[in-house]
């Protein structure tokens, strides 16, 4: 049985709806810092962080305690709330934020509700292109309010021609040397583009893509995609697992299409 099965049909459209209230305030929050500007710095892992980070992940946070009190909260810029609650909030309130220092459009911001670590509402916002992707468990794939199916690809028509998202070269070398993991996922599908975690996501989950590798990611970079690709009629499947010291667990995954994410975890099986 579903643990999320638990859960009474209209808690879940009542977090789904919230979720999205949330995700509107952040947009609107986002796109006033991108016009009044933001101060950036550097993490000890050299990645960026910017003021807007801080302060969207603090403005979810707040609007999360205020009408959910009893549930926990984990995201990237600032230590856990409540974190043996059975639901927990996961988000990453700018994901790419690389991109967003140099006004890049791809980047995004990641929000998603799950209970005893099962995916129950997940949301992908993109503010600078004006596309959003969400869903809810039993309810459900959306892409700006629109109802997502995905259909899935014939197995024996598989001939590299498919459209595979891939994450950059660095993120295969940034914590293990799986460097040739990504040459051969390149070699296997030519036809690929390489983008930031979040709007691969959101690609797959639209059928913008056919599929989406993502590499060497903590939780809040995908906690909104299992539930957002199994509604919309995919597959996720994670295919890597491993702790990096001063970041915690951190994992590679697959999703999209059934059959090309079938393919894509036994190209990962053979290295």
């Amino acid at each position: 049985m579903d643990i999320r099965n638990e859960i009474p049909a209209r808690d879940i459209e009542r977090y789904f709806s919230k979720a999205l209230e949330f995700s509107v305030s952040a947009r609107s929050l986002i796109l006033s810092l991108l016009t009044s500007g933001f101060e950036v710095k550097r993490k000890p892992d050299n990645s960026f962080v910017t003021s807007a980070d801080l302060r969207v992940e603090e403005y979810l946070r707040e609007l999360i305690r205020r009408h959910f009190p009893d549930h926990g909260i984990l995201g990237e810029e600032y230590p856990p709330t409540n974190p043996d609650a059975p639901f927990q909030w996961i988000m990453d309130p700018i994901d790419g934020t690389e991109d967003f220092v140099q006004r890049l459009p791809t980047f995004g911001s990641i929000l998603a509700l799950h209970y005893r670590g099962e995916p129950v509402v997940g949301l992908l916002d993109h503010p600078a292109l004006d596309m959003r992707v969400s869903a809810a468990y039993g309810l459900g794939a959306y892409h700006n309010g629109r109802h997502v199916a995905l259909t899935d690809l014939d197995p024996a028509a598989l001939d590299g021609t498919e459209r595979v998202m891939l994450p950059a070269r660095a993120n295969f070398i940034k914590y293990r040397d799986d460097g040739r993991l990504f040459d051969a996922l390149v070699r296997a599908h030519p036809n690929h583009r390489i983008y930031r975690s979040c709007f691969t996501h959101a690609c797959a989950v639209t059928g913008q893509a056919d599929a989406a590798v993502d590499y060497g990611n903590p939780i809040w970079d995908f906690a909104a995609s299992r539930i957002l690709i199994e509604e919309a009629g995919g597959k996720f499947v994670l295919v890597r697992e491993w702790n990096v010291p001063s970041l915690g667990r951190v994992y590679g995954s697959v999703m999209g299409k059934p059959a090309l994410v079938d393919r894509l975890v036994d190209e990962f099986g053979a290295r």
